[in-house]
């Protein structure tokens, strides 16, 4: 009998392993793939380090800075991003325009710099100006984010600005994900101000530092030390849990042929996988874990020769609203970005297909998918220069989906679970998408375990 299994190797579960190991107790980490990590992959190539997934994570979430301190070294290697050049451009009429400052998410708190911008037309313009006396409200429903954000601008702000923003996150429609799940600071500021732009101007504050942090050599560098770190406190086992149930004992899991006893089991996969392991234990909340929807995405990094770029990179990159999108919906400018992640002499762009567009391309050849990014490159970046080397990546079903209701499911998840002594369930599918909310929810699990 083991003490604890982890069923699955990427952030959630490598960092239970950790915040375990910490207090003494040994686990063992289950994972099918052939490297550690999940989503978190760097690419090292021809000096270039190329994100696969996330290339970093919100400073304001501690939860990530403060793992870094506890390891050592590895709060040297914390970066932040190029704030003097972090501004984002959105894609009107073919072109690209850049967002006003001081907007966050979709609520200018600089109103003089909404009022100038292109971006958005007089009718957007004058309901800034009325959103600012609206009431304090509760809500006592959950409501999706395009009801949320009609109730107090347009639709060209859902559409322009709220949508976009929230595609690199979400993969998803801001016609079903829920507001209470994604902008509960929102939220709160309807509650105690009615106004969104009296809120962000009232609670705005001074920021010091970067407002995206990341490693030097690549977020890799994160899962790497963690791994380091745990061992040898932590054995990983390659292979798949297919299914699990209680006994007296603890609980017996099927890994790959064999079945094996536990005394306690963090579950750090996707809600559909842990679904179907959960089958023979609890039909009610393998019932919930399936009904979280997933969307999909494409990352392609596409590494051109400097000499062969004329566009002046000058921001971030850019977010292709659905109203101007053909397939790509995003691209980040990673020389701009993160100036030292890209070798002298190369031009690095990073562009995202996520949600149906990524579905109906998850089965095509690179040189498809490649083809469909250097397109739209070349239609809104003026660029025709054939590329040096490329990176591709695909990830199916990788992205929960909070839609409306999702506080309600993941409540009785929550109860659910607690009824099953020994047993945890840990990573994005629950309360927060990001790399810090993984890391926050994998230290409870692991200070909620008591061995025998």
């Amino acid at each position: 009998m083991t003490d604890v299994l982890i069923l699955g190797g990427g952030i959630s579960g490598l960092a239970s392993a950790y915040f375990l190991s910490r207090r003494g107790i040994a686990s063992t980490i289950v994972e099918k793939q052939p490297r550690l990590g999940g989503l978190i992959r760097t690419d090292a190539v021809q000096g270039c380090a190329l994100e696969a997934g996330p290339d970093s994570y919100i400073a304001a979430k501690p939860a990530v800075t403060e793992l870094a301190e506890q390891i050592p070294g590895l709060s040297e290697e914390v970066i932040g991003a190029n704030e003097d050049n972090r501004r984002i451009f959105l894609v009107k009429n073919g072109g690209l325009v850049p967002m006003p400052k001081g907007m966050a998410m979709m609520v200018p708190a600089d109103m003089r710099a909404a009022l100038a911008s292109p971006l958005f037309g007089a009718s957007t313009k004058q309901r800034f100006l009325r959103e600012r006396h609206q009431k304090a409200r509760e809500r006592t429903t959950d409501v999706s984010i395009a009801e949320f954000v009609r109730d107090h601008f347009d639709d060209a702000v859902l559409d322009m600005v709220a949508e976009p923003l929230l595609t690199g996150v979400y993969g998803g429609d801001a016609r079903n994900l829920s507001a209470a799940s994604v902008f509960p600071q929102f939220l709160e500021y309807e509650r105690r101000y009615g106004s969104l732009i009296r809120a962000v101007r009232s609670e705005r504050k001074q920021q010091t530092g970067s407002l995206f942090l990341s490693f030097r050599h690549g977020m890799q560098t994160l899962t790497d030390a963690i791994h380091r770190a745990t061992s040898p406190a932590a054995t990983v086992v390659s292979g798949e849990a297919t299914a699990m149930e209680h006994d007296s004992r603890g609980w017996r899991v099927r890994v790959n042929n064999g079945w094996g006893t536990y005394r306690r089991v963090i579950i750090a996969l996707p809600a559909p996988s842990a679904a179907r392991i959960l089958e023979r234990a609890d039909v009610e909340l393998t019932s919930e874990l399936a009904q979280i929807p997933y969307s999909s995405a494409i990352t392609v990094v596409v590494v051109y020769r400097k000499a062969s770029i004329d566009h002046p990179l000058d921001g971030f990159g850019f977010l292709v609203p659905r109203p101007e999108r053909r397939q790509l919906a995003a691209c980040t400018w990673i020389n701009t970005k993160f100036p030292n992640r890209i070798a002298a002499g190369y031009i690095a762009l990073r562009g995202f297909i996520v949600g149906q567009d990524a579905e109906g391309l998850m089965l095509g050849g690179d040189e498809q998918i490649l083809s469909v990014v250097k397109r739209e490159f070349a239609r809104l970046m003026g660029i025709d220069a054939e590329p040096t080397f490329h990176t591709l990546h695909r990830w199916p079903a990788s992205m929960p989906q909070y839609v409306v209701g999702h506080n309600a499911r993941r409540n009785r998840i929550q109860k659910l679970v607690a009824a099953h002594p020994g047993l945890a369930l840990v990573g994005n599918a629950y309360e927060g998408v990001g790399i810090p909310d993984c890391l926050r929810l994998a230290r409870i699990a692991a200070e909620s375990i008591v061995l025998p």
